[in-house]
Parts: structure tokens; sequence; C-alpha cells
């Protein structure tokens, strides 16, 4: 899925994690280096919603900010649920975070 080439154009504004004490601890202004088969984009976050749900943050950040290639929300939550441990969203919710690209090491874009 093409997530690093939207990053890096600027058309996807927001990244999804499982709001894990990891996740809690970034802050805002900080950089963030997002990776995907031997690619990186480098970013500077610029804001964090914690959500108790993947339906809950998308119907707040709009699909297309967070998954811009999928045609609506029922496609989105596809997208968001087939990723290895979403089932931990029950139990921890999500976070968007907003990103601003810097950077990036892709092999092309879109």
């Amino acid at each position: 899925m093409p997530f690093l080439q939207y990053i890096t154009l600027g058309v996807k504004k927001a990244e999804c994690r499982i709001a894990t004490d990891y996740i809690k601890n970034f802050k805002i202004g900080r950089n963030l280096i997002l990776f995907s088969n031997f690619e990186s984009v480098l970013c500077k976050i610029i804001y964090l919603n914690f959500y108790d749900s993947f339906e809950d943050m998308l119907d707040n950040e709009g699909v297309n900010r967070m998954v811009p290639f999928v045609k609506d929300t029922v496609e989105a939550l596809k997208v968001y649920n087939s990723f290895p441990g979403s089932e931990r969203v029950k139990s921890l919710g999500c976070c968007a975070i907003g990103v601003s690209p810097l950077k990036s090491k892709l092999k092309f874009t879109i």
C-alpha cells in the first residue's frame, strides 16, 4: 500500500497507531521516521489525537486524511483491521499522529 508515497506528497496527513505506552510518549514537534519495505520518510509530529476505535478516528480525522486511496470508511476499516495486532484497538484505542514530511527515501512516488 502506498502510505509513504501519500505522506511524502502531503496527501496523507496522519498515520494511525495502536495507543501503546510507546506511542503515548510521543511529543508534538519531535521527528518520526516511518518505514516500509526498505523505504522511509522522516516527518515532524504536528499533533497527536487519541481515540477509542478506528471508527471514531476516521469520523473525526476524515478518511481522505488517513487513507486517501480508498473510497469510504468501510474500505478504510478493512485496511486498518488487516494489520497484524489491530485487534488491540479494542483494549488500547488508537492514535492519529499528524505528520508533516521533511525528507523521504523512496524508490518511487505515485
